[in-house]
């Protein structure tokens, strides 16, 4: 006779799906909690993943969030000892057994990961962290497509399937959050984009007068100093008249060409890289406009322009440029946005008698990239705010700053089919290197 009927739980199991019931359960009311009390992305992803893995006893975990637009997944949040080594990476989004839950969007339970043959160990290697056992879901609302993954990792106790049910319900109530949060973004990023577009439209305004008045000035000029050569010219013999007024007038004469030359082009630049600012926020940016060219032109126009704040300031601003780099097409005012933020935001890191410095490079062998490095000898960049540099959570840490040029200076860098890095040791200064190919990729057609 049997000690146990077939169907009838024992004390032991009951006691088990009990405690699976209140993990659930616990999970359920902290991610509700983090819902609401959690208005970012980030940082519903940062409670998420922390509620996963106190209530699931992991050593180690990510939060992957799908980036369509490069199709990777994107290690958006880390918890364990490898967390600065992953955090803001990525992984293509068919690779490793995160990209086989999110493509199938079914959750997997893995106790030993070297025989899942589609385990990524690449990332272990990398890092020296040893992944031993893995529960890995897609991050989706029930019956929604999956928005990214979550990965726990090596529990004090081995994971059961239970604890798998427990994970797929915490990732569905986090989808919910993080898909309200994303919204909520999106929404403040369309009236922050609203209200640039609006700024822009004033500095248009604003600018008009300014070009007006450069554009009239000019020929008035031009035609006032040949009058007064002409003047000048008929000064009789042994007067001096005529020389001084030629030494009174020289020094504008010398200079006031450039001066609004220079003018007119920083007012045209003001105006435009504020359109560019208001349609990046609205995402609503147009395809860059290549033409062959020298990327030393751009370092120099940049350089030119801010030599005079680097001299105010008694800091060194140097080109250290290679004659033999190759043409290559881009598109000059947003490579010159791009070069003129790192420049500009160079300056107030670097102390009086240090230098900044605009160094490029032709590629090392054929195919390799073209390299733009600007290196200053600065107070160097924090860590905390050297992972956010090329992302819009980037932090300012100029007074006034509003941490959107080193964003700009990625974008214009991806846009370019490069990337864009950065070598900083605090108390020391910082490195940003530009990589893009001799021929950039060709835009996708609008639709």
């Amino acid at each position: 006779m049997e000690s146990v009927t077939q169907g009838v739980l024992t004390p032991q199991e009951m006691q088990a799906q009990l405690e699976h019931r209140e993990r659930q359960i616990e999970a359920i009311r902290r991610t509700s909690d983090a819902l609401f009390s959690h208005p970012s992305v980030d940082t519903m992803v940062q409670a998420t993943l922390k509620i996963a893995l106190e209530v699931l006893r992991a050593d180690s975990g990510t939060v992957y969030l799908y980036d369509s637009q490069n199709d990777t997944l994107v290690f958006r949040y880390v918890i364990g000892p490898i967390a600065d080594q992953l955090m803001g990476k990525s992984i293509p989004a068919s690779q490793g057994v995160a990209g086989t839950v999110f493509r199938t969007g079914t959750p997997v339970l893995i106790g030993d990961v070297s025989k899942r043959e589609d385990f990524n160990a690449n990332v272990d290697k990398q890092t020296g962290y040893q992944t031993q056992s893995m529960m890995t879901v897609p991050v989706k609302r029930t019956g929604g497509s999956p928005i990214g993954v979550m990965q726990v990792m090596n529990p004090t106790v081995p994971f059961t399937q239970h604890d798998l049910e427990v994970l797929e319900v915490l990732c569905a109530q986090a989808a919910t959050g993080i898909e309200h949060a994303q919204l909520l973004e999106a929404q403040r990023n369309a009236e922050i984009g609203n209200r640039v577009g609006e700024i822009s439209h004033d500095i248009k305004n604003m600018m008009t007068p300014i070009e007006t008045g450069v554009m009239t000035l000019q020929p008035m000029l031009d035609d006032l100093f040949q009058q007064v050569a002409s003047i000048t010219s008929k000064c009789p013999e042994g007067e001096t008249w005529g020389a001084e007024v030629a030494d009174a007038v020289g020094g504008v004469e010398g200079l006031y060409s450039w001066l609004l030359d220079d003018l007119l082009t920083a007012a045209k630049r003001v105006r435009r890289r504020t359109q560019y600012i208001a349609g990046m926020v609205k995402g609503t940016l147009p395809p860059p406009v290549f033409e062959e060219g020298c990327l030393n032109d751009v370092v120099n126009d940049v350089v030119k322009t801010l030599k005079r704040t680097a001299t105010d300031k008694g800091i060194s601003l140097k080109t250290d440029l290679d004659r033999a780099l190759p043409h290559t097409p881009f598109d000059y005012d947003r490579f010159y946005d791009c070069l003129y933020n790192l420049v500009n935001n160079a300056l107030p890191e670097t102390p009086a008698g240090g230098t900044v410095t605009v160094r490029t490079r032709s590629p090392k062998s054929p195919g390799g990239n073209l390299l733009i490095e600007v290196q200053d000898t600065g107070r160097g960049i924090p860590e905390e705010i050297r992972k956010k540099l090329f992302t819009n959570q980037a932090v300012s840490t100029k007074v006034g700053g509003t941490g959107l040029g080193t964003s700009v200076s990625a974008r214009v860098a991806r846009e370019h089919g490069g990337s864009i890095s950065v070598e900083s040791t605090v108390g020391v200064g910082s490195t940003f290197i530009i990589s893009v190919p001799p021929v950039p990729p060709v835009p996708e057609s609008p639709g």
